[in-house]
């Protein structure tokens, strides 16, 4: 089954920053209208075919960079034109969230002219690669027509695919298909980083998404891809396209602002840090023997908090690398349950999360579980062992009816 999971979070994050930032009309180039661009084989010789590699921006959608084809032709009557692959409604608002989660987002293919998309990412101050490619007529032609194909009204859309069916996969397939699989041979070779690596590199400067993905997304992504399907990544097309094709990479435009991190703080040491500060109150409340209540309650928030990431999710998805989470069977809604039961029940249903949550980590470290779950293992375990055996006191403690 195709894993979805890092594109459900990209579909959220994309919102979410759309909505921050009042509308993303301006976050892609001006495409042309019908009637500026002729069709077809339009010169007698075929056209050069130039791929155009973009850097990561600013934006949560722009930190795993963007990927287009060109076609330049001879004439200047006949401007060179680039092929967007990454084309979709970001002013769809929560109605995109609903539709990544169900694997419904809908993208699609526009033509540009290599003006405006350089002028484009130039202003958004990204690094531009250009790779012209050696081909024979034969395969130029083939890339045209199929770029011409794709841009009709019942060709263009595609359902996104973070991984498996976006901007960079769609210009490695026009490519692999025209020489003959020329980019596919070969590339069943395991790629040296997992989908969740590859991920978080393009998160590195974004610790609080990188949380959600260690709690959203599923044991799928934590699988090795091969170099072809390592692929959706531009960078690796563009390492590809010049390994296989000896299409060297020029680069035309370098970012003037500071460089992205692909590695840095996890957002870990503070969900730690949140537990901690969640779960002190209850341990005083036990040791005082005050305000356990509103103490319990605390902790109980957080972890209803937690299970509603891992959980709510999961429930409503239809991908499945959000559905087939392990964190699971460590995070739980039905926690909020604790504050309504009576305490040696309370103590006893703490004990049997307890169990739980250790038999997770067990699975883990033997390697039947993939995931990191040490992160919510120990945000769970926190708070569960404290009401379990009722710390400090222990279990030799005050005796509650």
């Amino acid at each position: 089954m195709i894993r979805r999971g890092w594109a459900a979070l990209a579909g959220v994050c994309t919102v979410l920053a759309g909505l921050c930032a009042g509308g993303r009309a301006d976050a892609q180039p001006a495409h042309l209208a019908p009637g500026e661009a002729s069709h077809g084989a339009i010169e007698a010789e075929p056209p050069t075919v130039e791929v155009l590699t973009f850097g990561v921006g600013d934006r949560i959608f722009e930190k795993f960079g963007h990927a287009a084809l060109c076609l330049r032709y001879r004439d200047p009557q006949h401007p060179a034109v680039c092929f967007n692959y990454g084309v979709t409604d970001f002013d769809a608002g929560p109605a995109m969230i609903w539709d990544f989660l169900r694997s419904r987002q809908k993208f699609w293919v526009e033509p540009t002219s290599f003006r405006s998309m350089f002028s484009f990412y130039q202003r958004e101050d990204r690094d531009i690669w250009q790779q012209t490619l050696s081909l024979t007529g034969e395969q130029a032609r083939a890339i045209e027509a199929k770029l011409w194909f794709d841009i009709e009204e019942k060709h263009r859309y595609y359902n996104y695919d973070h991984f498996f069916d976006n901007c960079a996969t769609r210009v490695r397939d026009v490519i692999d298909r025209a020489t003959g699989g020329a980019l596919h041979a070969g590339a069943d070779a395991p790629y040296p980083l997992t989908f969740r690596e590859i991920g978080r590199r393009g998160l590195a400067d974004m610790p609080a998404l990188l949380v959600l993905t260690d709690l959203m997304i599923g044991r799928q992504a934590d699988e090795d891809p091969t170099v072809w399907q390592a692929m959706f990544h531009p960078d690796v097309v563009r390492q590809q396209l010049q390994v296989r094709l000896g299409a060297e990479p020029r680069l035309l435009y370098k970012r003037r602002g500071p460089s992205f991190p692909t590695d840095g703080p996890t957002g870990r040491f503070e969900v730690m840090l949140l537990a901690l500060a969640c779960t002190l109150p209850l341990v005083l409340a036990q040791w005082r023997g005050r305000f356990e209540t509103p103490a319990l309650l605390l902790a109980t928030l957080w972890l209803v908090l937690l299970g509603t990431i891992v959980w709510g999710p999961a429930v409503v998805s239809s991908i499945a690398g959000v559905r087939y989470n392990e964190a699971l069977l460590v995070a739980m809604p039905l926690d909020a349950a604790l504050p309504f039961l009576r305490r040696h029940l309370r103590r006893r249903y703490a004990l049997v999360r307890v169990a739980l949550v250790a038999l997770a980590s067990l699975l883990a470290a033997i390697g039947v579980f993939h995931q990191p779950l040490w992160l919510v293992s120990a945000a769970v375990f926190v708070p569960m062992i404290t009401i379990a055996l009722n710390l400090p006191t222990g279990l030799a403690g005050r005796r509650h009816v």
